[in-house]
């Protein structure tokens, strides 16, 4: 019985060794999972500028476009003439 106490000792001693030896482990799996984290986030960022920046870019190509497609519409506009744009709403049916 004495030999079946000192394998219960060896088999704990083993297991605090063991668990002792993964915290270092997890520490070094938790700051690397902080890092991919961090990383994702600053990609997040620069994503997020991008985006910003091409639908700025989609903007002002659809209005470009748009005054190609309708010239007399945007003249108007930019002469602030009522009474054209009137016009132009009510020969399309708009009105």
């Amino acid at each position: 019985m004495d030999w079946l106490v000192w394998l219960s000792i060896a088999a704990l001693a083993l297991g605090v060794l063991h668990e002792i030896n993964r915290f270092p482990a997890m520490g070094n799996s938790l700051r690397k999972l902080q890092e991919s984290i961090d990383d994702l986030q600053s990609e997040n960022e620069d994503l997020k500028q991008r985006l910003s920046s091409l639908e700025s870019d989609y903007q002002e190509t659809s209005e470009q476009l748009d005054r190609i497609r309708d010239p007399e519409y945007w003249r108007a506009i930019e002469q602030k003439d009522g009474e054209a744009l009137y016009e132009l709403e009510k020969q399309r049916g708009d009105i």
